[in-house]
């Protein structure tokens, strides 16, 4: 107990303090270390997994609320401006510019979504993507990339009156 490592969460107000107080200075200011170089890669990790690649849950649900309920539109893309972050030398973290026009004929509006994009989908300027948006607010929006080889978004893309890749149908 005359450690100091006994003394951590028995009540003693000082906490910390007492722990770090009862070492020496030296191998205060190495624990000090060692735990800022396990917790800050750590938190920074957990904070690039979460803004950087965005499908998180809650964004997830998101994307799939507004397929259930949010009104369509077909978004032509405007611009497509990478950031700069690249993530295992493939995937481009990009700003997408859309012109989003409803299915419903209400007048067109832009929009803009940050987006993780491998190099060999790069989209190109007047691609068309079918696209589900907030009515009430359009910034809220999701759109449906196409992977190029899968068939099941065939119909997806032919309910918006958008070519897919792989239709032959429409060709």
């Amino acid at each position: 107990m005359g450690n100091g490592w006994w003394l951590m969460g028995t009540g003693d107000r000082a906490g910390f303090r007492v722990l770090l107080g009862t070492l020496d200075p030296m191998t205060s200011f190495t624990i000090v270390i060692v735990l800022v170089a396990v917790i800050l890669p750590i938190g920074i990790f957990l904070f690039v997994q979460h803004n950087l690649f965005g499908n998180s849950k809650a964004k997830q649900a998101q994307a799939q609320q507004l397929m259930q309920t949010g009104s369509k539109a077909r978004a032509t893309i405007l611009r497509v401006d990478p950031t700069g972050v690249i993530v295992n030398h493939i995937n481009l973290q990009c700003i997408v510019q859309f012109q989003m026009e409803p299915l419903t004929g209400g007048a067109p509006f832009a929009a803009a979504k940050k987006m993780m994009i491998n190099q060999t989908a790069m989209p190109r300027v007047g691609d068309v993507w079918p696209a589900w948006y907030d009515a009430t607010d359009p910034d809220q929006f999701t759109v449906g990339m196409p992977d190029g080889a899968s068939a099941e978004q065939i119909p997806v893309f032919r309910e918006f009156g958008i070519k897919h890749p792989l239709d032959a149908a429409s060709t």
